[in-house]
């Protein structure tokens, strides 16, 4: 059953998220804290139904920020699905519905894959931070964020082997989610390979493929469900991403020299933060 509840607190903004302030005076700093206070929605998994706040928005809502947590947006034509993760300090409007494509068989829908808390940045909060017009750029930021993002998961996509697509949607992913260590990058996230698959545009058999050879060569392993590594080596052969060739199921030749490629992808909290 989906699981999801109202607004159940009122916290500010600032406190969640102080990057937003950062280019505040520092004299109007706790003016801006007291005044920048959001509802929050908490969402469990698995499923999220955003009917209810979509019937109650209002032209002058700027969105929902996601202050912690971790969503699928999930597009389905016919019988091929792509997504879309959303995870903290990310800004969407589920009111704005997609366009109508008749004929084509559209479909949409929502995954909770952690539990997760929105904050509502309705009318009335934007009427309040309005003398700050540092917090609204901050907020248009975090939007324009999330586009260049999925422009570069697109050209992924195109890359033409999965284990490339993979190896490079885990970098990108580290950017946010990833903590350094001596041995390469953690990505904590639980990705299963179904995800992974509609984020770079595979069938799961050749993900779970492309994830084994990956492993097998040292570039990428996965510890446990939602904890990944990318290794050094496999970091390194990033540099070549349209030449990446993993030899068999065992050793890497040539890291930055031949024509094929490979890569595998996930999540954690962060900004590829160092131990």
């Amino acid at each position: 059953m989906p699981a999801m509840s109202g607004p159940t607190q009122a916290v500010s903004l600032l406190d969640e998220d102080p990057d937003l302030a950062a280019d505040l005076p520092p004299d109007e700093l706790e003016a801006a804290r007291e005044r920048a206070v959001v509802s929050v929605i908490e969402l469990g998994p698995p499923t999220w139904d955003p009917a209810a706040i979509c019937a109650r928005a209002e032209a002058g809502w700027l969105g929902l920020f996601v202050l912690d947590g971790l969503l699928v947006r999930r597009v389905q034509i016919g019988r091929r699905s792509t997504c879309e993760l959303l995870g903290p300090t990310d800004v969407f409007r589920p009111w704005d519905a997609d366009a109508d494509y008749a004929p084509l068989p559209l479909s949409l829908d929502w995954v909770v894959i952690k539990r997760t808390r929105l904050a509502l940045l309705d009318s009335s909060f934007a009427l309040r931070v309005a003398r700050w017009p540092q917090l609204i750029g901050g907020i248009a930021g975090r939007i324009a964020h999330r586009a260049r993002y999925q422009t570069l998961a697109q050209a992924v996509s195109h890359l033409p082997r999965a284990d490339a697509r993979l190896l490079i949607l885990f970098w990108l992913l580290s950017e946010r989610w990833g903590t350094v260590s001596t041995d390469g990058i953690y990505v904590t996230l639980p990705l299963t390979h179904e995800i992974l698959a509609m984020l770079v545009g595979a069938h799961r058999p050749t993900v779970t493929i492309a994830l084994q050879r990956l492993t097998r060569a040292g570039f990428l392993t996965r510890e446990r469900s939602d904890r990944w590594l990318l290794t050094r080596s496999g970091i390194e052969s990033l540099e070549h991403p349209e030449t990446l060739r993993l030899i068999g199921t065992d050793t890497v030749r040539e890291r930055s020299v031949s024509a094929d490629a490979d890569p595998a992808a996930l999540l954690v909290t962060g900004s590829r933060r160092t131990n």
